[in-house]
């Protein structure tokens, strides 16, 4: 019996460990140099029972002022990218260098490790549940680690591109959670996009659509932008700060004024305006938007300290 009992448990033990290798190793993303004045951060995730990876920005006066708490937003990168990469450094440094100059809170940020093409989903197979790993475990994670205004109107979600996507999918599946959302020029797929051989974002994205959703639509319109806005409307209406930017020489112009009419039509209140002479360039967009990229903050958090 006892010899029994200890081969369930090695088996046991081994199922587990098979399990963990299986998860994608992305999840830690190695330390590479980030955007300046971010710290690389990993922590235990039980989603995938193992380490994952972040980076954070703590505002200028975090040390010095030992009972303030801050909002904080998250930043999720865009296709290709990482949590290291080059396309959250526009908004990083304009961001720090208006708080430094009195014309927006100070904000934690947290660079989410999206796998490079994620798509912020959990994968139909199980093996990147990036989602879950992101809504489950960092961001009660941030707000036991750090001084964090741990309240949906306190948190907001931005993002890029891909990030853009993922931006909307998490912020309308999870109302509850993201008082302010911040979609930069999303790659907002939709049913006709999305099933596309080559993942109908461009041909250097081939089998996206299988990779991250199994080929099943029905899997993909369960997290949809444009699925879940609809049936979290009543939770979002009126509760929810949004604001989305786009180029008028980006590729994703259509989309994003597509998903802005969506949301006119559930009357659910959007600030929406396009770019002149912008491509699908995040250095571009956020220097043709400027300082409002990060007084929006202001806006939305107003007076934050506690």
């Amino acid at each position: 019996m006892k010899m029994r009992t200890f081969f369930i448990l090695a088996l046991s033990i081994g199922l587990m460990a098979a399990r963990a290798l299986a998860f994608d190793a992305g999840f830690v993303e190695p330390e590479k140099r980030g955007a300046p004045g971010t710290f690389y951060k990993t922590f235990q995730s039980k989603t995938i029972k193992g380490e994952a990876s972040y980076r954070i920005y703590l505002p200028p006066d975090y040390e010095q002022a030992k009972e303030k708490r801050y909002p904080v937003i998250y930043y999720l990168h865009g296709l290709g990218g990482t949590q290291n990469g080059m396309a959250p450094w526009p908004f990083l440094t304009g961001l720090d260098a208006a708080i430094k100059a009195g014309k927006a809170p100070g904000v934690i940020v947290v660079f989410v490790n999206g796998l490079k093409d994620s798509r912020y989903y959990d994968s139909y197979d199980g093996e990147r549940p990036v989602e879950s790993v992101t809504i489950k475990d960092l961001i009660p994670h941030i707000d036991a680690t750090y001084r964090t205004l741990a309240e949906r109107k306190f948190r907001a979600i931005e993002g890029f591109s891909m990030g853009g996507f993922g931006t909307a999918h998490l912020a309308f599946k999870y109302p509850e959670l993201f008082g302010t959302v911040s979609i930069m020029s999303g790659a907002l797929l939709d049913d006709d996009t999305c099933s596309h051989p080559g993942g109908g974002v461009s041909a250097s994205t081939p089998g996206l659509f299988q990779k991250n959703f199994g080929g099943n639509l029905a899997y993909f319109h369960a997290g949809s932008p444009w699925v879940v806005v609809r049936e979290h409307a009543d939770q979002i209406r009126g509760k929810t700060l949004i604001r989305i930017r786009v180029g008028d020489a980006d590729s994703l112009l259509s989309v994003n004024t597509k998903y802005h009419e969506l949301l006119d039509s559930l009357k659910i209140e959007n600030d929406f305006a396009t770019l002149p002479g912008v491509k699908h360039n995040p250095v571009m967009i956020y220097d043709k938007v400027g300082i409002e990229a990060f007084t929006f903050y202001q806006k939305a958090f107003g007076a934050n300290s506690k």
